[in-house]
């Protein structure tokens, strides 16, 4: 098959969950060789004639962000100008649009309607919009700015969304990660068809994300105390993430792990505009010597931060399409105590109900935190969690049912039968 991917951006210039996703996905359709072409944009000013990645021919777009109107009016005319250069060579039997923003007028126009289109939905973005702005009129200290924000955001929510129903609309099959996913489908999208699409969940790297054969050695070179419990967390540092909670809920498992003669520390991964607001709360809750920021990390001392834990903690708020971190911190065969929002308890309530907070408040992370300080001796010599990864959630096993299904939906609209209707699979 020949496969079009759109998308904001790329791993590694960006990191994420979504980015990672995208990344691991299409270079294992490429090596299974189909012809995988990738239209992105970049600030890094590599922008030019297309070039091979792993496998994959990269065609990124000088992007420059301005005014968020004319910030998509050049997405929009970069895509559309790149898939009609790639379609004039040969033609496309998928376009998968990861971003809608980006996608809309392709997947609207006369050449995407030619192609069988596929696209993947994450999670809505114009309620994670609605999420962010509403902490920043929160954070805002000027009234000017805070009215700015009020008038602004609704017509620019209502834009999104609007070009997530166009691009959902259009699809003749879409992939989904999560059931959590699926429900924003039915319940904010009611004008596309949900018989249209298949639940797959992500993959990880089962190689990469593995237990460390020397662990000692990795904490030590992590600075991390040989007799400390060590907790981590790796979330980009943004409102939704719940990382605030997080740190108000390390007070008491400090004092809970002092009463049990433990030392413990909490270190959080990531980078974002959250920072300065977590700095500034650790100061205050006089967290310092326990809970370190540790910004954002290489990829090799992210795999480095999952093998010297002894707990992973999600703590999100809202807006967990699927949860990638957890299943990579899974893969290493460390516990993670995860909040019930989004998709996390479709990871976690098969393994133990234990791993779940009653909710996503302070009280309930630190009562989580402090319960498992309680049962955690009776994980030692199992290898439970990392086993549920590789039953699971291994990246094989995750392409091959994204590769089907493409296969699927290809061959219902070559019959041009009404490709927009199909199952649901459930994970």
């Amino acid at each position: 098959m020949h496969i079009v991917c759109v998308h904001r951006a790329l791993f590694p210039e960006r990191i994420g969950g979504t980015y990672s996703y995208i990344h691991e996905l299409y270079r294992r359709l490429a090596a299974r060789g189909h012809d995988v072409d990738v239209i992105a944009s970049t600030r890094e000013g590599r922008a030019g004639p297309p070039r091979e990645y792993e496998g994959m021919r990269l065609h990124l777009y000088a992007y420059r962000r301005v005014h968020p109107i004319l910030s998509t009016l050049q997405h929009l005319r970069n895509t559309s100008r790149i898939f009609s250069a790639i379609a004039s060579e040969r033609p496309v039997d998928v376009l998968s649009i990861h971003e809608s923003q980006l996608g809309y007028g392709l997947a609207r126009s006369r050449a995407g309607r030619a192609v069988c289109q596929i696209p993947t939905f994450h999670a809505p973005v114009f309620l994670e919009f609605r999420f962010n702005t509403a902490w920043e009129i929160e954070q805002e200290k000027s009234a000017v700015r805070r009215a700015a924000l009020r008038a602004t955001e609704p017509p620019l929510e209502h834009w999104q969304r609007r070009f997530e129903t166009g691009v959902l609309e259009a699809a003749d099959g879409i992939v989904i990660l999560s059931e959590y996913t699926r429900s924003h489908l039915e319940n904010h999208f009611p004008s596309v068809d949900p018989g249209k699409a298949r639940i797959i969940p992500s993959g990880v790297d089962t190689e990469r994300f593995r237990p460390a054969e020397d662990r000692p050695a990795v904490r030590e070179a992590l600075g991390i105390a040989s007799d400390a419990i060590h907790l981590v967390t790796t979330r980009k540092l943004a409102p939704r993430m719940g990382l605030e909670n997080l740190v108000r809920a390390m007070p008491a498992v400090l004092r809970a792990a002092a009463e049990r003669e433990l030392k413990l520390g909490l270190a959080i991964c990531g980078s974002g505009d959250l920072r300065s607001v977590l700095e500034d709360l650790i100061r205050e809750l006089d967290v310092a010597e326990s809970v370190r920021l540790a910004g954002r990390v290489s990829d090799d001392d992210l795999v480095r931060n999952y093998q010297a834990a002894d707990l992973f903690v999600l703590p999100t708020v809202a807006m967990e399409g699927f949860g990638i971190s957890t299943v990579e911190a899974l893969s290493t065969n460390i516990p993670v105590i995860g909040t019930p929002a989004g998709a996390t308890p479709e990871i976690l309530a098969s393994i133990d109900a234990r791993l779940l907070t009653d909710d996503t408040s302070v009280e309930s992370l630190a009562r989580g935190i402090i319960a498992w300080l309680g049962w955690r001796d009776e994980d030692a010599g199992t290898t439970r969690y990392r086993d549920e990864v590789l039953a699971n959630y291994t990246w094989e096993s995750v392409t091959d049912r994204v590769e089907a299904y493409y296969r699927e939906r290809v061959e219902e609209f070559g019959r041009g039968s009404g490709a927009r209707t199909g199952e649901t699979e459930r994970t």
